[in-house]
């Protein structure tokens, strides 16, 4: 199973999907780091000199309701973690066969932790 997860500083689930800095993607059961690189939406931004406003999340207009759905997809992604979803990126989520997870924890280490505990009991 792939496990992606937002994050700034590779330790902690970052607060927004767009915003995020990177995405680490896991290998489970092993719990293994396959790859931290860089979000496409924080690389969209960049590369298009795009100007945030104090827009809400969800009204910026990035397209990353369907952006980081597809990328993730073609990554070949199962699971997706962040600290909250909007209506629109769940629901391309959930139609693409990713399961969107908002944990309790925030720490990287504990959400691999806590996915690798669920997936023996599902095997028990």
């Amino acid at each position: 199973m792939k496990v992606a997860i937002v994050t700034n500083n590779g330790k902690s689930v970052a607060k927004h999907i767009a915003l995020a800095k990177k995405i680490a993607f896991y290998e489970l059961p092993e719990g293994k780091l396959l790859d931290i690189i860089e979000n496409p939406i924080a690389k969209k931004i960049k590369d298009e000199n795009i100007k945030l406003n104090k827009e809400s999340e969800g009204n910026r207009r990035l397209g990353t309701g369907h952006i980081i759905p597809e990328f993730l997809k073609k990554n070949g992604v199962d699971v997706f973690v962040t600290q909250r979803f909007g209506k629109g990126v769940k629901d391309n989520l959930l139609n693409l066969g990713i399961t969107p997870i908002i944990p309790k924890s925030h720490t990287i280490e504990e959400i691999i932790e806590m996915l690798k505990e669920n997936l023996k009991k599902g095997e028990e």
